[in-house]
Order: C-alpha cells, then sequence, then structure tokens
C-alpha cells in the first residue's frame, strides 16, 4: 500500500521515554525525515520521497532492525527498488519487505473468524484488523505489528511495539519517536485501519 505522509510544518517530536520492546530487544526508532534519507526517492516514483511517503518502508525497516538486521530507510528503500519490493512504483510489497532477511524474519497472517479470506497479491492488499486481544498476543509473544493509521487525513503506518494496559506503545517514523496508540491516533478500535504481524521464525519452521 503506497502511504502519503502530507508534508506539513510539524516539528518532530524528541519523544518521552516509553520503552518499546519486541520481546527483550529494544525496538530502535527511525524517522523518515532524516536528512540523511528523506529527499530521496521512494522506490522508482518521480516524484515521492522517503521524507514526504515513506513511513512503510521505514516502519518495516524498524521492524528488520529490532530482530538484529543492521539496516536503515535509505538502505532498504536500495534493495526493494532493485528487487521488486514495490509496485505501482513506490508501493510497499509487505511480505516481500523482509526480502534482506533470508526468511529469517516473516509476515504471519492472522485468520479473523467472520472475514472472508481476501485474494493475496503478493500481501499488497492486507485490510483485516485483529481483535486488540490477538494483537496484545502476539506482542507478547516477542513479535511486532505494523498498522495503518491516519496523520492528518492520509495513510499512515506505525510499529506497535508492546502493550501499556488497554493502549499500545508505538514508533511512529514521522515524528521518529516513541509514544501511545491513544495518545495520537485514538483507540486501537477507531484507530487503526489495518495490521500486518512479523516474527523471526525458529530453526524449524
Amino acid at each position: 500500500m503506497r502511504a502519503v505522509c502530507t508534508l506539513l510544518a510539524v516539528t518532530a517530536g524528541a519523544g518521552g521515554a516509553l520503552p518499546a520492546q519486541a520481546g527483550t530487544s529494544t525496538v530502535p526508532v527511525f524517522t523518515q525525515r532524516s536528512p540523511v534519507w528523506a529527499h530521496e526517492l521512494l522506490g522508482s516514483d518521480p516524484l515521492d520521497t522517503i521524507g514526504s511517503s515513506g513511513c512503510a518502508l521505514t516502519a518495516v525497516t524498524m521492524v528488520q532492525a529490532a530482530f538484529g538486521y543492521q539496516t536503515n530507510p535509505h538502505l532498504l528503500n536500495q534493495w526493494l527498488t532493485q528487487h521488486g519490493g514495490y509496485v505501482e512504483n513506490d508501493a510497499i510489497l509487505w511480505r516481500t519487505a523482509m526480502g534482506p532477511t533470508a526468511g529469517s524474519v516473516r509476515l504471519k497472517w492472522i485468520h479473523i473468524p467472520g472475514i472472508v479470506p481476501q485474494l493475496r497479491w503478493d500481501d499488497q492488499d492486507s485490510s483485516d484488523r485483529p481483535a486488540p486481544a490477538v494483537i496484545r498476543q502476539e506482542l507478547g509473544a516477542g513479535h511486532l505489528v505494523v498498522v495503518e493509521v491516519r496523520l492528518h487525513g492520509n495513510m499512515h503506518f506505525v510499529v506497535l511495539t508492546g502493550s501499556a494496559g488497554q493502549d499500545f506503545l508505538i514508533n511512529d517514523p514521522w515524528y521518529g519517536d516513541r509514544t501511545t496508540l491513544a495518545r495520537r491516533y485514538g483507540p486501537y478500535e477507531t484507530g487503526v485501519y489495518s495490521a500486518r504481524v512479523y516474527y523471526r521464525a525458529s530453526a524449524s519452521t
């Protein structure tokens, strides 16, 4: 999915001291608006950049880094561009995005009762939203969840890194900080539009 994170005159917050955990590993924070890569074209798009539209890219970069892979949005953008990781110029393919891990980090599909399984075009059209209890279970197992929210009315992606009571801890690519889902985007039930779970595969998987 293409994420359009409108460039507004918003100062990137430094974030609080909220811990973000993936099992026992701290999830690093990357911002799509870093001057190191913000102006780099996203995929093969002639206009969109990592800074303007790279929230999905930056979110999956954080997932890879949390699971021990040395990467950043610039490096992953280059890899995806060279290995068919985007469709329609800069719409990320969620499963392909983990290609640099050689199968060590994988996308997990969760069946939601009452929802007809989708035709999965390389995992591009992912619009299911598991119940909050399912997401807490996944996070408790050390998995990470990239969710779709709305930032200034536009599609945006953040990483759920842990639970905080009824709320969730997030790493936000736009602001480059750690906060909670409800504090910035509202409760899970109304603030989240879709979710995708990533996990580290075991040697026997």
